[in-house]
């Protein structure tokens, strides 16, 4: 062998191991092999535990929905196993409710702070009983997992949780995400630690196997004649029922791979308009104070600083990609003649089109439209160079700057993300526009509240146009400014700053009262002129819901001033006795249900193994759990390591100092 070849092969061996690394390495990152279902592993061996179905029944009775969440698995081996999955949650949920069933034991969960939590899970799970444990990770993220199921053995997991409905334009909607997009970290050091654990969830692919179904009914009691009852997302059977409508997904073989979502309208008029609920709890008076805008024709519009910002990284790859493109076109042909605009775009860097904002003319407005055309997903989602630059540019004087941010939202640093805009918003408006079948809508809808904007969600393309002309329509004045409340006693309110109130984009305000109000008074700016409102309560009980939404938005609010540099001890005292009080999960309380006797044997070993959701419909996968911007490496090292083995292969066959074949057989 000549020294050529000799050095031939050492690349060989070098580049097969910079390989194996690096593809561990990144298994690492992405949660391993991508698959459905709950995959159990206990006693060494790898199992398989199908997740047979997924029942969600939700129950909405005026502006609150009861949701109760039923999953079922079976152990498909013959090995004791502990599973551990995740589930999304709509913002501003309020877990209230566990149930476990197994081997036809009953186990229902109960509140404790979360150490004391994690203790009597962990000694159950040594001492062979069934246990469950529920944690919030994130604002809208919750972890559960299950100890010693047996084999062969079917459990069901059943949540329950209250939400509030949300309203946009005119419209009511109940929104249930099913699913994750995968979420790309920054690297580096945070500014922000955050209450909740910095672990993603897994996601997997269909693999082609037969289960992650979803059975799905609403029953829907409004009282009112609707103008409008639809699903976004699913195919879904209606029924007329006393009070309401009774509604359910009409496919048997629909998946968690996307958000649910129901809309339905009423009419609308040209004020805004109010409705107060209360209840009483025997100590104290809860209030839920919905204020609801007018028409979008009836707000006059004002000149605009725009600043666009699209996340070009690898998550937004194929369609979300596209939805964002169309959304910033829609956008450009909004604009004004007396408008400004500018582009950024990011992925782990970020680009801006102008050095800053030009008039909405023709000629800019074709430079941008090509700019937007050319747009190519990759890299990383480093978002905070790109919001910098949009929150830091020169104001225009006369023009409100207005900041509108399209994204999947896939970030595991929401918390530095969040500290930024506060501290760097100015007198801008930050709205954000998530993309995509199942982005990150907790972090959306908190910068957009923070940046005293709005939330939109586009998840189809051809819903780009309707969600981004209500977009436009809600931001070009705000509807209502300088809003107060008048409770007529002493209240303590939430959220504690009243926004401005947008056109199409209700607020939801929750106070507790020392005695049941008379009536209410409501003031503010509607057009540059005084606007004052008289409500009373509504007629009838509320429910104990309202105490219990009062309650998660007074825990949010304390989560929330964390940011802004409230101490830490403060806020865990704080938020721990309230969920305690309230029976709530919370970053620092965990939900936990154990079974009275053991059911695994002591020779029995036991082995944890996480479960993956579903990869959002229509999303390629590619690229959301690296840092890196070379997000089609492993093909292309693959084919550079397949040249250089053939050139090894044929320099060693055609060198003149190789062995002979012939001569050692000779011997």
């Amino acid at each position: 062998m000549t020294w050529q070849d000799r050095a031939l092969l050492i690349l060989w061996v070098i580049l097969t191991a910079l390989l194996l690394v690096r593809m561990s390495t990144a298994e690492a990152s992405t949660g391993g092999e991508e698959h459905w279902g709950l995959e159990f592993r206990g006693n060494g061996s790898n199992l398989r535990a199908v997740a047979l179905d997924t029942d969600i029944a939700a129950d909405v009775t005026g502006l609150v929905a009861r949701i109760e969440v039923r999953q079922r698995f079976r152990n498909t081996g013959t090995a004791w196993s502990e599973a551990i999955y995740r589930f999304p949650l709509p913002r501003g949920s309020a877990v209230d409710r566990l149930r476990i069933e197994a081997g036809g034991r009953v186990i229902e969960g109960e509140i404790r702070e979360k150490g004391t939590a994690r203790r009597q899970y962990q000694q159950a799970r040594s001492s062979g009983r069934i246990a469950a444990l529920v944690e919030q990770e994130r604002p809208n993220q919750f972890q559960t997992r299950l100890a010693n199921i047996g084999p062969d053995e079917e459990l069901v997991v059943e949540i329950g949780f209250l939400a509030h409905v949300d309203y946009h334009d005119g419209v009511f909607s109940l929104n249930l995400p099913l699913t994750f997009t995968p979420r790309w970290q920054a690297a580096g050091p945070r500014r922000v630690e955050t209450a909740w654990s910095e672990t993603t969830p897994r996601i997997g692919t269909s693999g082609g196997l037969d289960d992650h179904h979803l059975q799905l009914g609403v029953r829907l009691r409004t009282g009112l004649s609707l103008a409008r009852l639809e699903s976004r997302y699913h195919d879904i059977e209606v029924h007329p029922a006393l009070g309401g409508y009774d509604v359910f997904v009409a496919d048997p073989d629909t998946r968690t791979d996307r958000v649910f979502t129901l809309e339905w309208a009423t009419e609308r008029g040209r004020e805004p308009e109010s409705a107060l609920m209360t209840w009483d709890d025997g100590d104290a008076i809860y209030a839920m104070l919905m204020v609801a805008p007018p028409l979008p024709e009836a707000v006059a519009p004002q000149p605009r600083d725009v600043v666009f910002i699209i996340d070009t990284s690898g998550s937004m790859e194929g369609r979300s990609l596209r939805q964002a493109q169309a959304a910033l076109h829609q956008g450009l042909q909004r604009l004004g003649p007396d408008d400004r605009f500018n582009i950024i775009r990011f992925d782990s860097v970020s680009e801006r089109l102008f050095e800053r904002s030009v008039p909405a003319d023709a000629a800019s407005l074709v430079t941008a439209g090509d700019f937007i055309d050319d747009l190519r997903a990759n890299g990383g989602t480093n978002m905070a160079p790109a919001l910098q630059d949009a929150m830091l540019q020169p104001a225009w004087p006369g023009l409100l700057r207005q900041i509108v941010f399209v994204t999947d939202g896939s970030v595991g640093n929401e918390g530095d993300l969040l500290l930024q805009i506060g501290e760097q918003l100015g007198a801008s408006r930050l709205f954000t526009v998530s993309i995509g079948s199942a982005p990150n809508r907790g972090f959306m809808r908190k910068a957009a509240e923070i940046g005293r904007g709005h939330h939109t969600h586009v998840g189809k393309l051809n819903e780009v146009e309707e969600r981004m002309a209500a977009l436009w329509s809600r931001i070009e004045n705000p509807a209502l400014s300088d809003l107060c409340v008048d409770w007529g006693v002493a209240a303590e309110t939430y959220p504690e700053v009243i926004p401005d109130l947008y056109a199409g984009e209700p607020l939801w305000l929750f106070a507790r009262l020392p005695r049941e109000p008379a009536e209410i008074r409501l003031c503010g700016q509607l057009g540059g002129q005084p606007w004052e409102q008289v409500r009373q309560p509504l007629p009838g009980r509320g429910s104990e819901n309202i105490a219990t939404l009062w309650a998660r938005s007074k825990i949010e609010s304390l989560e929330d001033s964390r940011v802004f540099g409230a101490d830490p001890d403060f806020v865990r005292g704080e938020v721990t006795d309230l969920a305690l009080d309230f029976g709530l999960l919370t970053a620092y309380t965990g939900m936990v249900a154990v079974a009275p006797e053991p059911v695994r044997p002591a020779s029995q070993a036991l082995r944890a193994e996480d479960v993956p959701s579903l990869l959002p419909a229509g999303s390629s996968g590619q690229a959301s759990g690296f840092a890196s911007t070379a997000t089609h490496w492993p093909v292309q090292l693959f084919f550079a390591l397949l040249l250089l083995s053939i050139s090894v292969a044929l320099m060693w066959f055609s060198s003149p100092s190789r062995p002979s074949r012939v001569r050692h057989g000779a011997a």
